[in-house]
């Protein structure tokens, strides 16, 4: 019997045709482990809502077309990991107990990092739509993720700030996260092998106050760096940002592809104003049908405007059907096909999965300019 967790929220959502009875009425589950609440929630919301969207699609056209088999209605099983491992552990128990064919997670690179083994062991199909740490493509052969990896991001940004921004010497400054330190190490190194100096690291916790961030920053700024590279999520940064501000530095910011936008603005005000950051495929304003669709569909269901991880998300649930329409329900079978399919056009961009599970996908380069993200070309 299943174990409950009160920790984890439970959202189930069987949407579309449901014969009667039988075994052949059975559907095909899909988990999802996300961060609802905690440090992650801004980006484990969006990429519920974009999930949810591609359930609704499928069970639209009349379910899953399951290999040799027919069409059966998807059911997706969400369970919230707070951003924490450890309820991200228990949630990854739970829907392996449900019977989940493939699931979709984590955000947190933390989280997804912890919950991979399980996947692996039990050989189910595990796909992230956002973890970027680099160990991450070492997980195992049942483990992937359509979101790029730190190291590509690394290579986009140290590129834009040696060779476009034209700043030769930077310091770092991460969140003490495998996501944090993963970036300020990828982006070290990248930025070295250019010719740039990293002139002084820092690192803050997770839940460090403004204070503690300041006190880091201060350290940091004792050699005056031209620029700032700050390894974190929206909340971090602005804080971060704000420091540097509040110290009298001018020095020019970067950020990281965890940057949304609108939340950095909204914390940061005119302490993020020129703050550059990398973003993964999607094009908001593209004229491909498909993303169109998406964002009119999105923006009447939920009222807002869809971003990068909500297209993460939705790409990562079709790419999962269109393998069950092609190979089964079976992790063998849906992992040879992944590792073998064709390019997948999809919102996100072109998807094709390495050995690892990894993806090769390059950022766009932004800035925050008056208040609003503006592609820098």
């Amino acid at each position: 019997m299943r174990r409950a967790v009160s920790s984890a929220v439970v959202a189930t959502v069987t949407l579309g045709i449901v014969a009667c009875g039988g075994a052949q009425s059975a559907d095909v589950k899909l988990g999802a482990i996300l961060s609802l609440q905690g440090a992650g929630s801004p980006y484990g919301q969006s990429i519920q809502r974009g999930i949810e969207m591609a359930v609704e699609d499928i069970n639209a056209a009349g379910g899953v077309d399951v290999f040799e088999v027919g069409q059966k209605p998807l059911t997706l099983l969400v369970r919230d990991a707070r951003s924490q491992p450890a309820t991200g552990l228990q949630a990854a128990h739970e829907l392996l107990a449900e019977g989940v064919t493939a699931a979709i997670g984590a955000d947190v690179s933390d989280v997804t990092l912890a919950v991979a083994p399980v996947f692996q062991e039990a050989e189910v199909l595990l796909m992230s739509p956002a973890s970027s740490t680099p160990t991450l493509s070492d997980a195992g052969d049942f483990i992937y993720r359509n979101f790029p990896s730190d190291d590509l991001e690394a290579l986009n940004t140290a590129d834009h700030v040696f060779n476009v921004a034209h700043v030769p010497e930077a310091a770092v400054i991460a969140q003490q996260s495998e996501f944090g330190l993963g970036q300020k190490n990828s982006f070290i190194q990248r930025f070295r092998l250019l010719g740039g100096r990293a002139l002084g690291q820092g690192s803050y916790p997770a839940n460090a106050t403004p204070e503690d961030i300041a006190t880091q920053v201060q350290r940091l700024l004792a050699e005056d760096p031209p620029a700032i590279y700050i390894a974190g999520y929206s909340a971090d940064t602005a804080l971060v940002a704000r420091a540097i501000r509040d110290a009298g530095s001018d020095a020019a910011l970067f950020g990281t592809g965890a940057v949304l936008p609108a939340d950095l603005v909204a914390a940061g005000g005119d302490a993020v104003e020129g703050l550059a950051f990398p973003q993964a495929p999607f094009e908001l304003d593209s004229d491909a049908d498909n993303v169109r669709k998406f964002v009119a569909d999105y923006q009447a269901k939920y009222g807002m405007t869809p971003d990068v991880y909500a297209a993460h998300g939705y790409d990562a649930v079709q790419m999962i059907a269109l393998a069950i329409s092609q190979a089964g329900l079976d992790g063998h079978e849906l992992r040879f096909y992944l590792n073998s399919m064709n390019p997948y056009e999809g919102l996100a961009g072109v998807t094709a999965f390495d050995d690892k599970g990894d993806v090769r996908k390059f950022h766009t380069m932004y800035a925050i300019q008056d208040g609003a993200a503006v592609r820098l070309e």
